[in-house]
């Protein structure tokens, strides 16, 4: 079974940007992504991408990334791939998708060792042009699933199944690695400097969150952290999401932040 890419009917979305300067709304109408993942362009533009994108026998393929200005018009339409875990947005530009293992191997109608995500992490230009594809260090094996991603202002940074390796990819594009011995299968993580948020695991770790500390080649636990909510908050059901140095936790109409900084702030 596969699922659907698009929705029946076309729907309008109201766009919601909240920054220093304060909160924007408008409206993109016409919208039919199931799932939609969401991040901002330089020039006022948005990026809408639906995870699923399905190739069919014939060999053509939908088109799964739109872009559209703030009065709601579709400005270009172009490919990403399938399989879509993550999609992240850099200064330049630039943008960063994170696949899980369908978009790696092949599934909906892409061949194995064909899909545009077979590197399990790739950077896309605005215009949806591939710009590069991740290959490991020595040592390192290759992504089944980039598990997690955060497009920070110090560079990319990644975690991944085999293994669950801390990555970070320069402004170059040159990538480091270190060995992480500790948590699997979470799900994001916030950075700062040597100092990393990891969130998630397997089973009942699912809501867990670590504070780990990167050496010279490996990754060393400093504690087990938990984020403190208000008793309404079900974790469980928040969505988690790591930019920069702080985890975002997303519960209904409420958003909750917390920062690296303020775990050092309250060790002392």
């Amino acid at each position: 079974m596969f699922p659907k890419t698009h929705t029946d009917q076309e729907y309008a979305s109201i766009l919601s940007i909240t920054g220093p300067a304060g909160s924007e709304e408008f409206e993109i109408p016409g919208l039919s992504a199931t799932f939609p993942q969401i991040d901002i362009l330089p020039n006022n533009e948005v990026l809408v991408v639906a995870p699923r994108c399905q190739r069919f026998q014939d060999g053509t393929h939908e088109l799964n990334a739109r872009v559209y200005d703030r009065t709601g018009t579709l400005k270009r339409e172009f490919l990403l791939g399938d399989g879509i875990e993550h999609v992240q947005i850099d200064a330049p530009g630039n943008i960063w998708v994170g696949y899980f293992d369908e978009g790696v191997y092949g599934n909906f109608g892409w061949p194995i060792g064909g899909t545009i995500g077979a590197a399990g992490l790739s950077c896309f230009s605005a215009t949806g042009e591939k710009l590069w594809d991740f290959s490991p260090p020595e040592g390192f094996d290759y992504i089944s699933d980039c598990c997690a991603l955060n497009v920070s202002l110090n560079g990319v940074w990644a975690y991944y199944y085999t293994d669950f390796p801390f990555v970070h990819i320069d402004a170059n594009r040159e990538v480091r690695c270190w060995v992480n011995e500790f948590i699997g299968g979470a799900r994001t993580l916030a950075v700062e400097g040597n100092q990393i948020l990891l969130y998630g695991g397997y089973g009942d770790k699912r809501t867990s969150c670590y504070w780990l500390s990167l050496a010279d080649e490996s990754a060393e636990l400093v504690a087990d952290v938990s984020l403190v909510l208000p008793d309404n908050v079900d974790l469980a059901q928040s969505r988690v999401i790591g930019r920069n140095n702080e985890l975002h936790v997303f519960y209904g109409d409420d958003w909750y932040r917390f920062s690296i900084a303020s775990l050092r702030d309250l060790s002392k």
